[in-house]
């Protein structure tokens, strides 16, 4: 199959971005795809469509638009990449009928949507991202076992491969690739430069999962400390926003609990900042050469203090940093990688 004859469908879900930076990847490599979501993110990630639909008293008019864009799309596109198990008709319907109709499929998990939360609760590690998860998050991101068992068993038998995060992974039984997060590296400038004064910065998608308790009492006995130091806390902000308040930064304190890096260590790396994080040692088997300041809870006080004792560090850090994201997290290799996959795989 001529990948530059191919037209590529990407969303429906966009968490992080990554539909659209799927898509923009392909774009760079002279293949034709699209992004194309529901309703936007709440942090504004970008997009190249979004389907219109009624209001929601309108619902049988609304289910037969979802079949008319379902047909449309099924024309139009030769491989549909879905993530976070979210596709258009009820029960996952429409990956039967794409595999029918001859079309290449790939699912991409990005945490929460197959994580086993039972696995995590009973873990013997002090520190796991279900631990400190809230009820309202769980159900604000429907965090029901029995469904993601059913639902994702059901995904893996009609795509042609996906793709997650290994440290999420147990219920898909070994059968992913590893997914590499992608990013726009060209729209992130590194700024080396600290400041006088050093800047620490953190942004919780959600406080229970990112840990945010044990970030605002390593901080609070910092201030009670002595060092000087300045910190914000990045709430309610656009996606552009919190990525300038970054580059304004020095310091960025990602993930207490969940035990590896997120997209926003990525951001924060290729914009030339010192990313903490607090890693599990199995990590380094997949990824050795990272050079994310590893802290947990325990320790995350003493380390920021020597961050800011030794300032004049942060700037090599925030290089390797960049030179991290280049080699690992360029949106324009791993959206053409995903799609290699996705191609090979004759399920």
């Amino acid at each position: 199959m001529n990948k530059n004859k191919l037209r590529v469908f990407c969303g429906y879900a966009n968490t992080g971005g990554l539909a659209y930076k799927i898509a923009e990847g392909l774009r760079k490599n002279g293949i034709k795809a699209d992004s194309i979501v529901i309703e936007e993110h709440e942090f504004a990630y970008g997009y190249h469509k979004k389907q219109k639909y009624l209001s929601s008293k309108h619902t049988f008019i609304n289910k037969l638009l979802k079949y008319f864009y379902f047909i449309k799309h099924a024309f139009k596109y030769d491989v549909f990449i879905f993530n976070t198990r979210g596709t258009l008709l009820s029960r996952n319907g429409d990956l039967k009928l794409l595999k029918i109709f001859g079309k290449k499929t790939g699912m991409i998990y990005v945490g929460c949507d197959i994580r086993d939360m039972n696995y995590y609760l009973n873990s013997t590690d002090k520190y796991t991202v279900c631990k400190n998860c809230s009820d309202s998050y769980r159900v604000k991101v429907g965090c029901v076992m029995e469904k993601k068992i059913s639902e994702t068993a059901s995904i893996q038998k009609e795509i042609n491969a996906s793709f997650s995060h290994p440290f999420d992974a147990q219920i898909l039984n070994g059968k992913f690739n590893y997914l590499y997060l992608l990013l726009e590296l060209e729209e992130y400038k590194p700024n080396y430069n600290i400041n006088n004064k050093i800047r620490i910065v953190h942004s919780p998608s959600d406080e229970g999962i990112k840990g945010t308790n044990y970030i605002l009492a390593a901080i609070n006995e910092l201030k009670k400390s002595g060092i000087e130091f300045e910190f914000e806390l990045l709430k309610d902000k656009t996606h552009n926003e919190v990525k300038e308040a970054i580059s304004n930064a020095d310091i960025l304190i990602d993930q207490m609990v969940a035990g590896w890096y997120g997209l926003i260590s990525i951001e924060a790396m290729a914009l030339g900042k010192t990313t903490v994080c607090y890693l599990r040692d199995e990590l380094y088997n997949y990824i050795p050469d990272i050079p994310v300041i590893n802290l947990n809870p325990d320790n995350l006080a003493d380390g920021l203090k020597r961050l800011i004792q030794e300032k004049d560090k942060l700037k090599q850090y925030g290089i390797a940093g960049r030179k991290f994201t280049e080699k690992y997290h360029d949106y324009r290799k791993n959206s053409l990688s995903i799609l290699q996959k996705i191609l090979e795989n004759n399920n």
